[in-house]
């Protein structure tokens, strides 16, 4: 399916772009695909290690924050130094990691694992996406990064089901084993099929740091949406295998499916409303996305079986794919304005990192003062701020001065 849909976005590229495209796609969904195995196993993963809510969400924020503290740097460096090195060695980087899961038999090594995967992710997420961006032809942004967002979250999709799969069948190691086997896959095509692309020394130079970025309000706007979002996000990833294995008792493989219901159903979505965010003002879908996510958050404690909270997650799967096109697509524009879409493309991963580190914390430290009730309740509610926060600041932005 992904590969019927993409065709449709290589019309009106040339013969070098078409390879470009083609390897990014590729080599994103082996990355999220490798990714997405171990996931949703950790958790439970880490209790059998003896973590408790706290540790658990530490877990899950050390990979955001050596991501975090990463993604400045090596995005004004690609943009300098050029995308290739950094896609191929995080790759590379990403498929030994699955060697540190083998061996991390205690949490602090599990954390350790967990912050050099958080390195890799840094240099090869935000590149892709800002690769991506400078071969968009200009009015078609949804549908290309609707496409790539295709592969993207397809990877992640396929890989909590592919994870519990292999985990019931074979054991824990044989997922840590097809990780890292998918991800050297990933960096073996980009390796040998994507071509280098550097700034050229003629073009125009933007100014240095990162202070222009932050001077408009449509940006702040996008920045803390994808913050609030991601929030949400992490307190999913953290604590629904969590909710589905104490709460509901579900099995291994039932609880990847239920990780991969919302990401499957919002890769399916990227692409059609990739094409409509470029018809339709962006905002309303990344203000529609964003409530329901909000509102699914929400409903995930309430639910008592495995069919109600199939549901929830077929919600927030909906939220990923009415929203992700669009604001992908916002970020895109703003980056080909002011001309450094490496470092664009850097911050707008970077307040997702700070996301997925604040929402695993946050949830560890409802549970064990509150509840997992409140952990998901206040998941939504923090949502539904960046929402109100997205409108308002867009609604009063007069846009990004373009580099002359």
């Amino acid at each position: 399916m992904p590969g019927s849909m993409a065709s449709q976005a290589l019309f009106n590229m040339g013969e070098l772009q078409k390879k470009i495209f083609i390897a990014l796609c590729l080599a994103i969904f082996s990355a999220m695909l490798g990714m997405g195995i171990v996931a949703p196993l950790l958790p439970v993963y880490a209790q059998h290690y003896g973590a408790t809510g706290i540790a658990i969400g530490l877990v899950f924020a050390s990979f955001s924050i050596s991501r975090t503290i990463l993604l400045p740097l090596i995005g004004k460096l690609s943009d300098k130094r050029g995308r290739k090195i950094f896609i191929t060695a995080g790759l590379l980087l990403f498929s030994l990691t699955s060697i540190g899961y083998l061996k991390a038999t205690n949490i602090p090594l599990l954390v350790l694992t967990r912050t050099i995967q958080g390195i890799a992710a840094a240099m090869v997420i935000p590149i892709a996406l800002a690769y991506m961006g400078e071969i968009t032809p200009g009015g078609k942004e949804g549908t290309y990064m609707g496409t790539f967002n295709l592969f993207f979250y397809g990877g992640l999709a396929a890989g909590p089901i592919l994870g519990g799969i292999v985990k019931d069948a074979l054991g824990m190691n044989s997922s840590f084993y097809a990780m890292g086997i998918i991800s050297f896959i990933g960096f073996l095509t980009a390796l040998i099929f994507l071509p280098e692309k550097k700034k050229t020394k003629n073009g125009p130079r933007p100014p240095k740091g990162y202070a222009r970025f932050f001077k408009t309000k449509s940006l702040n706007g996008i920045f803390l949406y994808r913050l609030c979002f991601s929030i949400g996000i992490g307190v999913t990833w953290a604590f629904l295998p969590i909710f589905g294995d104490n709460v509901l008792k579900l099995s291994s493989s039932k609880i990847g499916f239920l990780i991969s219901l919302n990401i499957l159903i919002a890769t399916l979505l990227q692409t059609p409303f990739g094409k409509l965010a470029d018809k339709i003002p962006k905002r309303w879908f990344v203000t529609a996305g964003g409530i329901m996510a909000s509102s699914a958050l929400i409903l995930i404690p309430f639910t008592r079986n495995f069919t109600e909270i199939f549901l929830a997650n077929f919600l927030l799967g909906i939220s990923g794919g009415i929203a992700m096109p669009a604001l992908t697509a916002l970020v895109v524009e703003e980056g080909k304005k002011i001309g450094e879409m490496g470092s664009m493309m850097s911050l707008f991963v970077f307040f997702h990192s700070i996301g997925m580190i604040l929402g695993p914390l946050f949830a560890g430290m409802t549970s064990e003062v509150f509840n997992l009730a409140t952990t998901f309740v206040g998941g939504g509610l923090i949502g539904l701020l960046g929402v109100v926060g997205f409108a308002i600041l867009l609604k009063k932005s007069r846009g990004i001065v373009p580099v002359k």
